[in-house]
């Protein structure tokens, strides 16, 4: 089978030709580099470069703040100015994907259609939310710090996200014109990083966003419709112009002891536009993969929430998720995605996390339903020794029957 033909039919809920392995992201330059994917030295070297002191820097330029901000929406517009750069950086990504194995993964085609940069090293996307700029570790990342969208007033100024994406089409489309994505080496899910919750609340801000849960119960309901009116028309379009089979959405429902949110606030104000979503994926024969982090039990409970999905990712085992039981009790309903925990990862022994990878494929894979994943993604902190210890182990382990001493 190719990795399309597998992957398809384990969200079928039956057995392949082996376990399918899935990862939403590799940010890990130690791995890259061991594996020829990277310059040697590249990963140390790249620590050397602070975005931060350099978005300070440029921000002191008077004027260039504004021009970049204008200049960028206007960018956003034009996708096809981008198109080499994606070319080259697309290609390169995903080659690395495919030479690890992984058979199902996912580009965020929208929302990108407005970016803000505020100085020093401060920038906004078109949900609100706030984010400071830096380089760890040899990753460029864009680290949480707040939201901007506190009223009702601030939200009517805020320009409204653009559903047509022109550019993440544009990039989803590039990327399928390659040939290994053409062989079906690899299921590249176009999807969205931010779904409706934690869009919204992280657009408000946490205080703010309890705040109007209780007193402008009709302010929430509004930003929700019009995040869940966005997203349908994204997820209709890219479906019908590329026929993709799978769609992802990203939303992160809980921290490691429960719910961001009450269940019953949840089920109110944003299971039934989940429900919606799912409606419109499924009326086009595809599959709705879905990432939540944290203790999700409660929101298990809800008969309605499981049947949006066809993909649970990645049962957290930091946050109380049992995945073996979680196979045990919703195997028959959904496929079960995960979970070699980032923490063993980064912690322990190559040994111990070849152990834990055989006793996941030994009681989760037989009957299907199953794929391979890390508890989250493979972060920079992974040792490749830990990583490449989990690779080698899932391909001896894989095939079925699952044949594990």
């Amino acid at each position: 089978m190719n990795a399309r033909e597998r992957v398809l039919r384990t969200l079928d809920l039956e057995e392949a030709d082996c376990v399918p392995y899935v990862e939403w992201q590799i940010q890990n330059p130690s791995t890259a580099e061991r594996l020829g994917f990277a310059a040697p030295g590249s990963a140390s070297q790249t620590v050397k470069f602070q975005p931060d002191k350099l978005m300070a820097f440029l921000g002191k330029i008077k004027g260039l703040p504004k021009f970049v901000n204008n200049l960028l929406q206007k960018l956003t517009k034009l996708p096809k100015m981008f198109a080499p750069i994606m070319d080259l950086v697309m290609s390169q990504l995903f080659k690395f994907y495919i030479h690890l194995g992984v058979d199902l993964t996912a580009l965020p085609i929208a929302p990108i259609s407005y970016f803000k940069w505020e100085t020093p090293n401060i920038v906004m996307n078109e949900f609100g939310q706030v984010f400071e700029v830096k380089n760890i570790a040899g990753v460029l990342s864009a680290y949480y710090v707040g939201g901007y969208l506190k009223t009702p007033e601030i939200y009517d100024e805020f320009p409204k996200m653009d559903h047509e994406q022109v550019l993440g089409l544009t990039m989803y489309k590039t990327l399928l014109k390659k040939k290994d994505l053409k062989n079906d080496r690899i299921l590249v899910s176009p999807g969205i990083f931010s779904g409706l919750f934690d869009s919204t609340y992280m657009g408000m801000g946490i205080e703010a966003f309890s705040r109007a849960l209780v007193k402008k119960p009709n302010f929430i309901q509004r930003i929700i419709s019009d995040r869940e009116r966005a997203y349908s028309q994204i997820i209709k379009t890219v479906i019908d112009e590329t026929n993709s089979p799978v769609f992802f959405i990203g939303d992160d429902l809980a921290f490691n002891s429960g719910p961001f949110i009450s269940p019953r606030y949840f089920k109110k104000f944003f299971l039934p536009s989940y429900q919606r979503l799912s409606k419109i994926i499924h009326k086009r024969d595809a599959k709705f993969l879905f990432h939540t982090d944290g203790d999700i039990r409660d929101f298990l409970a809800i008969p309605e929430f499981i049947k949006c999905f066809d993909l649970i990712h990645p049962w957290q085992a930091s946050a109380n998720q049992d995945i073996f039981e979680a196979k045990k009790k919703y195997g028959a309903q959904f496929a079960i995605a995960g979970n070699v925990p980032i923490e063993m990862l980064v912690h322990k022994t190559p040994e111990i996390v070849s152990n834990y990878v055989k006793q996941l494929l030994k009681e989760c894979a037989p009957g299907g339903g199953y794929f391979l994943s890390s508890g989250n993604s493979i972060v920079s902190e992974i040792p490749a020794d830990n990583y490449l210890a989990m690779l080698s182990t899932f391909r001896k382990y894989r095939r079925y029957p699952i044949d594990i001493p």
